[in-house]
């Protein structure tokens, strides 16, 4: 029996063959599965827009910080280009930042707390040129940090921000590479008997 390790290309070329027979495709090159947006079917980049997100959370700034996240993640994709420009965009990043949740983890001889966890939730949806709908899934919207207390306040604020940035940045990854990915919309009548 013939050692396949000695024909890469073989191997190469029936690895192309079975994935091409299995019938996979690009979801993002419009045709019949229609793709993200027209603008795919082209082959230039769907225009995106991220619209500022609303914050139930009382934590100053976190509006700020997670849409920026979302902006600088998302335009840094190529099958995308951020946009201002809401009225021409071919999708719309929208939501909410659910009220955040802090919780003790650690705590010293003289119950101070060493240590919080820091949970950062959103609700967001994406709205496509033609009207439709994606609701983007709840579970990997959520996230979940620890960061360090100190006894100076300024040093506890700083780790928190931190802490918030790098979940912003984790869950924006994750919407960017669902966005790029959207296969089925859902109709704007299911998504608003939903919400």
């Amino acid at each position: 029996m013939p050692r396949l390790h000695r024909f890469p290309g073989l191997i190469s070329l029936l690895i192309v063959t079975m994935v091409t027979a299995c019938g996979y495709r690009s979801t993002l090159g419009g045709g019949a599965a229609g793709g993200i947006a027209d603008g795919t079917a082209s082959g230039k980049p769907s225009r995106i827009t991220v619209v500022a997100l609303r914050s139930d959370s009382p934590e100053p700034w976190l509006d700020r910080i997670v849409t920026d996240a979302l902006r600088r993640e998302v335009g840094g994709r190529a099958r995308l280009r951020l946009t201002d420009d809401v009225q021409n965009a071919d999708l719309q990043v929208r939501g909410r930042i659910r009220p955040l949740e802090t919780t003790s983890r650690s705590f010293s001889s003289f119950v101070a707390a060493l240590e919080y966890s820091l949970t950062l939730e959103l609700d967001l949806e994406v709205l496509l040129a033609s009207g439709d709908v994606v609701k983007l899934d709840s579970t990997m919207l959520s996230e979940t940090e620890s960061y360090l207390a100190s006894p100076d306040v300024e040093i506890t604020r700083t780790n928190r921000l931190e802490a918030l940035r790098r979940l912003s940045d984790q869950i924006s990854s994750r919407v960017a590479d669902t966005i790029e990915l959207i296969e089925r919309p859902i109709p704007r009548s299911e998504a608003s008997e939903e919400g």
